[in-house]
């Protein structure tokens, strides 16, 4: 085999294509309209699980659907055929069972490959769980095909006779192709005509290596919609499936339902194999956003938001990270300028209470914790947080102090010096461990 041998992955970003011309306008988010309709899928008990050291219990996935469920996630994929594995097969079917009796508000979803086996596997799996659904795929892009040595006659045989065979079993199929963003607008044709005609409701769209950008996104949906329409099949749903390897997960999911998906993989965390996957929590708060605005019903308990993340994390063993999107100080601050915007913004609260405004003083104090954060921790299940350190002033001082459930007003000049002293000898933020030191020797100088 000589370089010229290699086959090219199309590049949805960049490569032009008659019959799939590059966009040249694009929306810069979705409509509400087109919000308001999209579902959001869980995949936090499959791919994320392939991204952590060590399977978690059936009981603690259990407890985690339970979560899902309350939340307002009713859809979740938790197996994919195991092959071999006789530990993980017991454990998903475990899952299955457990679903079935304790969650049966959401829908269970498996991955199935275009194989004898796999199939009898997902027939397994409906026997367990009767509202099973199965997404039956393959690999399709071009260097995939030619490390597994297949044609693309060969992968749409397999396709037209495992969907068929899936849904002739009575189990829902969702049709996928993994590295649908390297694979042509020729061949996704084909592809998409395929699965339609062996009676796939549903058709996964899916950025197996997270190659893509918004752009691209945008444009394979919007091809593949209008390849629906040609084809009668405009009823047919289609999935998201996107990865944050090059950081493009929420944009590439926001552009996708601008273009008419109807349904987004996420996990929580955005944990998954590599970079991971779409973050549950970017989606849904960026989503809650534009149905806010729109003044459209949120379909998501937002205040159930951080107890659910923060279980899955827990669970698969993540540890919190300390930035990026509800990470440990998405609303902590110990900056001087900014601790007394906060500050006063809660001494207006506090004036509005006293007049007995109290509709006033509710929309100042939900200022006081949004004048330097993006997310409102009571909307979300949190707390606001403050520190103190080297780049921090009087205010912040107090701000702390207050929101240790304390009296600012309390605290002496000279022990707010003492508090900020201690911050530059050590010269970093103090920990709560060392505030509470700091506030217990107050005591002891006003009792003294």
């Amino acid at each position: 085999m000589s370089c010229n041998d290699v086959p090219q992955n199309f590049n949805w970003n960049s490569d032009k294509n008659p019959i799939a011309p590059l966009p040249t306008q694009v929306a810069g988010e979705p409509r509400a309209a087109q919000v308001a309709r999209v579902v959001l899928l869980s995949e936090c008990l499959r791919d994320g699980l392939q991204g952590i050291t060590g399977y978690p219990s059936p009981e603690k996935m259990v407890q985690y659907l339970h979560l899902l469920d309350d939340f307002g996630i009713k859809q979740a994929t938790v197996g994919i055929y195991p092959g071999n594995a006789a530990t993980l097969d017991t454990a998903m079917k475990d899952l299955l069972a457990r679903m079935r009796d304790e969650v049966p508000s959401i829908v269970p979803s498996v991955l199935s490959l275009c194989t004898d086996d796999s199939l009898r596997w997902t027939a397994d799996c409906r026997r367990i769980h009767p509202g099973v659904e199965s997404l039956v795929f393959m690999g399709t892009a071009p260097s995939r095909r030619l490390a597994q040595g297949w044609e693309l006659e060969f992968i749409l045989d397999k396709l037209d006779t495992y969907i068929r065979r899936t849904a002739e079993l009575g189990i829902p199929v969702i049709a996928g192709t993994e590295h649908t963003t390297q694979t042509s607008p020729e061949d996704v044709r084909e592809i998409v005509a395929t699965q339609v005609g062996a009676g796939a409701y549903c058709i996964a769209l899916a950025d197996t290596i997270g190659v893509i950008r918004p752009i691209g996104a945008y444009r394979l949906v919007h091809f593949v919609r209008q390849e629906l329409a040609a084809l009668g099949a405009s009823h047919v749903k289609l999935d998201w499936h996107g990865h944050r390897d090059t950081g493009n997960a929420l944009g590439n999911a926001m552009m996708a339902i601008s273009a008419g998906i109807d349904r987004v993989h996420v996990v929580s965390r955005g944990v998954g194999e590599r970079s991971g996957n779409a973050a549950l929590e970017e989606v849904v708060l960026n989503l809650a956003a534009i149905q806010v605005e729109a003044g459209l019903p949120v379909p998501w308990k937002l205040s159930r938001l951080l107890e659910l993340i923060s279980f899955y994390q827990d669970m698969v063993g993540v540890p919190t990270p300390e930035h990026g999107v509800l990470g440990r100080r998405y609303s902590h601050t110990s900056s001087g300028i900014h601790a007394d915007a906060i500050l006063k913004a809660y001494g207006l609260a506090d004036t509005a209470h006293a007049a007995r405004d109290f509709a006033l003083e509710h929309k100042l104090r939900e200022m006081a914790r949004t004048v330097y954060s993006a997310v409102d921790p009571a909307t979300v299940g949190g707390v606001q947080s403050v520190g103190v350190s080297p780049w921090s002033g009087h205010s912040a001082v107090k701000l702390a102090y207050l929101s240790s459930g304390r009296d600012p007003d309390r605290l002496s000049p000279a022990m707010i010096e003492r508090i900020l002293g201690r911050a530059n000898q050590l010269g970093r933020e103090l920990t709560a461990q060392d505030l509470e030191e700091c506030y217990a020797q107050e005591q002891v100088h006003h009792g003294a």
